[in-house]
């Protein structure tokens, strides 16, 4: 019975046996149609590396049979420059047993080559000892490619940012630096290892920042938001210079600070600028402020008036308030407000304008205003002004004084001049006084003969009048030099004048044998001056000129009176002597107050005189001759030419 049993169990091993055997064949074909199926290559080798398959993609791909792809023909189709090292690295893998991972390049079945990851896996028993290798080739050129390109445009961005002359930095979120760029490290003179130390701030940055970096820092990069500050930092050369330093956050999928990307920027020729802008600013506020001159820039036509605080503190307006035209027209002096008006209707045409007006305070204290405005630019078509306006209130009331003060010198130099005229003065009324009383007598005379000579009285009275109308005209003359009158200015003869000064020093001329010649043109121009004070000046350069040939003995003393136009704007008179002359470093301090060359002089005569000629906008000078003694002119305008009938200022 037991024989029977296991007769039965041998015979159902046999047809299991027999069974698996005829189907083993059909399971490994199978198994070869899938291998040969899926879309990569695949291969297998022996344990001592001999390839004993390789699936069908694989053989398509290289356009290679299998019979001359097994054992090692497949390293054929491996490029050449990768061939070496991927057999060292398959060998080397063979020796410790350890997985394949690897890269190589393969030929296709048209000669070009693509990058593929070639990997492998051992199959071992129980014992670990390898049964077979099993392997893969999977195409990865176009990752080679993409990385190739991301590897480019890093280079790429690294030399850019290298290059760029500006600071680069990227810092984790807490702000610790990650990486610099070129121009750091070369500022610094350091190493990109030096820059991820922890004393990188404290070591470069101006400690006298420090504080305040450190507050701003602390709280801006708490938020994912841009910011900057300016920092000194110190350079290779052992300067600080100051950067403008940008912060720019990077932010990931959830609006979270990854990175914060910086820049900075050398700014220390500008913050030098600012400095040397605020400088220049607080001189020229200072400046003003002394000299009392405000500056402003203004667009008439739009009324946009830019004020400095010094033309704010001149017209004692709010510093705060907008300035406009009307705004300074209400506190115009109402007797100016015609001129000022003319000046800003000029401006608004874009001409140039200079201005003098006078302005009423709240307080009611008036001030004097001089000022110019000039066209800088067009911006619109509107003309841009910048001008400048000064307070001159001061100036007004020291030239007032000075006027004044030289009317009262002016004054005393001709009561001094006509002192020293005293006997020609007696002279010249003395004759025509005894003419009078001659002729009185004789027409009495005349008239009490029997019978009377009416003619002849008639005729003796004629010569009476005429002798009291002469003694009236020294005393009217007299009168006039000795009035003390203020600066007048009129249109006058200054030949006539310069006849009546003749007339009043005649005698004393004559007393000092000067021979004097007056050639006076006949085509003069009427002027615009005081005639007092013209006449004072003549008057003065003929005394001058007398005295001057007081010691003469050895040639005529000759003085010669001229007028002449010069130009077409101006008339001269000149005076010239023939006496002692003047040394040449003398000539301009002869006009230099209480400076003389007489001996009982006073030095005021051409003081007074050269300012009496500055007031009628002219000059005064003098020059030696070509033969002995000096010539004194003085050069006025024409009446024509004169601006208005003001006395100028």
């Amino acid at each position: 019975m037991k024989s029977q049993k296991k007769d039965g169990a041998d015979r159902k091993n046999i047809e299991d046996r027999k069974h698996a055997e005829e189907t083993q064949p059909a399971t490994e074909r199978d198994l070869a149609a899938i291998i040969n199926t899926i879309p990569t290559t695949v291969w297998t080798t022996r344990p001592d590396g001999y390839c004993d398959f390789l699936n069908q993609v694989w053989l398509d791909y290289v356009g290679m049979t299998a019979e001359k792809a097994q054992g090692w023909g497949w390293a054929e189709a491996i490029h050449p420059e990768d061939r070496k090292q991927l057999v060292e690295d398959w060998q080397s893998c063979l020796a410790s047993g350890k997985e394949v991972d690897t890269e190589a390049r393969i030929r296709r079945f048209d000669s070009s080559y693509r990058w593929f990851l070639i990997r492998a896996n051992p199959l071992k028993d129980k014992l670990g000892k390898i049964l077979k290798w099993y392997g893969t080739c999977i195409d990865i050129e176009d990752r080679k490619k993409a990385e190739e390109a991301l590897r480019s445009n890093e280079r790429n961005l690294s030399l850019m940012i290298n290059a760029i002359p500006t600071f680069i930095q990227v810092s984790r979120p807490d702000g610790t630096v990650l990486s610099v760029n070129q121009a750091v490290l070369d500022y610094h003179g350091i190493g990109q290892q030096d820059v991820l130390k922890e004393d990188f701030r404290s070591r470069f940055y101006h400690p006298d920042d420090a504080e305040r970096l450190r507050e701003v820092r602390d709280e801006a990069l708490n938020r994912p938001l841009q910011f900057e500050y300016e920092q000194r930092a110190l350079g290779r050369d052992g300067r600080y210079r100051w950067f403008l330093v940008r912060y720019n956050p990077l932010l990931d999928e959830q609006g979270r600070i990854d990175r914060w990307y910086v820049a900075a920027f050398d700014i220390e020729d500008r913050k030098q600028a600012e400095a040397r802008v605020e400088q220049a600013y607080l001189r020229l506020a200072e400046a003003q402020q002394l000299s009392k001159t405000g500056s402003f820039i203004t667009d008439l036509l739009a009324d946009e008036h830019d004020w400095s605080e010094e033309a704010f503190r001149v017209f004692e307006f709010d510093p705060s308030a907008k300035v406009t035209v009307q705004m300074i027209r209400n506190v115009i002096h109402p007797e100016d407000l015609p001129t000022f008006d003319a000046v800003i209707a000029r401006g608004m045409t874009g001409t140039d304008v200079d201005f003098v007006f006078r302005i009423v305070l709240p307080r009611g204290a008036v001030k004097h205003i001089r000022g110019m405005a000039r066209v800088m630019t067009q911006v619109g078509g509107h003309p841009l002004f910048i001008g400048a306006l000064q307070d001159v209130t001061e100036n007004k009331v020291a030239e007032e004084a000075l006027d004044r003060a030289r009317s009262e010198l002016a004054h005393v130099a001709r009561i001094t001049t006509l002192n020293a005229l005293t006997a020609s003065i007696a002279h010249e009324i003395n004759q025509p006084l005894s003419g009078i009383i001659t002729n009185t007598s004789t027409c009495l005379r005349m008239l009490n003969g029997d019978p009377p000579n009416i003619d002849g009285a008639r005729e003796t009275v004629r010569r009476t009048l005429r002798d009291g109308n002469r003694a009236s005209d020294v005393i009217t003359r007299l009168r006039a030099l000795f009035s003390k009158k203020e600066f007048t200015l009129e249109v006058l003869d200054l030949n006539e004048a310069t006849r009546e000064v003749i007339a009043l020093s005649l005698g004393d001329l004559q007393r000092n044998r000067v021979v004097l010649r007056s050639e006076l043109a006949e085509d003069l121009s009427p002027v615009f001056g005081d005639r007092i004070q013209l006449q004072q000046v003549t008057l003065n350069l003929l005394r001058n000129a007398s005295d001057a040939m007081l010691s003469v003995e050895d040639r005529p003393r000759q003085l010669v009176i001229t007028t002449r136009r010069e130009g077409n704007d101006h008339v001269r008179l000149s005076v010239q002597d023939a006496g002692i002359g003047v040394k040449t470093q003398d000539f301009e301090r002869l006009f230099e107050a209480f400076y003389t060359t007489k001996s009982g002089g006073m030095g005021i005569g051409l003081s007074v005189s050269r300012s009496i000629i500055a007031r009628h906008h002219g000059r005064l000078w003098a020059e030696a001759n070509d033969g002995p003694g000096v010539t004194f002119s003085f050069s006025i305008p024409c009446a024509l030419e004169s601006p208005s009938a003001t006395a100028p200022s």
